[in-house]
């Protein structure tokens, strides 16, 4: 008997959610005046991204680490802030998470299915931990991992640079294309199962 054809769509055709990881001022507190750079070139372009998935009516993830950083004693509420510039709006999803990986131990899997995407499309800051381990852990999740092309913030550029060679990416053009294509109408029509949003959270039992 022969096997199941295996469908693969196209970049145009994916049914993308963004994942914004850890655009949290925690982030820089310690950082070198090298990642200090990197946020100040790509914050930009992860604030144009967050704006053209609004403008479409497609689904954004906001990843939020919960624990301390290396350099900090405890929580603040200016740590734990987003970076200045970004539109985080209260019918956004909110995903929280106590590892590197941004799919373990939280509901990230369910959110991201919930919202009708099979594949999520990320940014934010650090391309060398949180961004590229949650990247490879995609595929276990039953979902495809792209990196944003100029909408990551790094250790080192030269660090971008390669994972750009190594990965799936998307440009700006190629997630233009994409919001033309699929409209709003054929993602997030799936209601979020094992919890809700309230005040832009995620609650329930899929949040651990």
């Amino acid at each position: 008997m022969p096997g199941k054809e295996i469908f693969i769509p196209e970049k145009r055709d994916r049914r993308i959610a963004l994942v914004v990881v850890d655009v949290q001022n925690k982030f820089l507190v310690g950082a070198t005046e090298q990642t200090l750079r990197g946020k100040d070139a790509h914050l930009p372009a992860i604030i144009q991204a967050i704006r053209m998935f609004h403008d479409a009516g497609r689904p954004v993830v906001f990843v939020k680490y919960d624990r301390v950083t290396h350099y900090m004693d405890e929580n603040t509420a200016e740590g734990d802030a987003l970076f200045e510039g970004i539109d985080a709006r209260p019918d956004d999803l909110y995903v929280h998470k106590y590892h590197m990986n941004s799919f373990m131990n939280s509901c990230l899997e369910d959110v991201v299915k919930s919202a009708g995407c099979d594949s999520i499309l990320l940014c934010g800051i650090y391309t060398d931990f949180c961004v590229m381990s949650t990247y490879w852990s995609a595929t276990d999740h039953g979902l495809t991992a792209f990196l944003l092309k100029g909408a990551l913030i790094a250790t080192e550029e030269r660090v971008n640079e390669l994972y750009y060679q190594l990965c799936k990416t998307f440009d700006t053009e190629e997630l233009e294309e994409n919001l033309r294509n699929v409209g709003a109408g054929r993602v997030g029509d799936v209601p979020v199962q094992g919890g809700r949003r309230e005040d832009g959270l995620l609650r329930g039992p899929c949040q651990k």
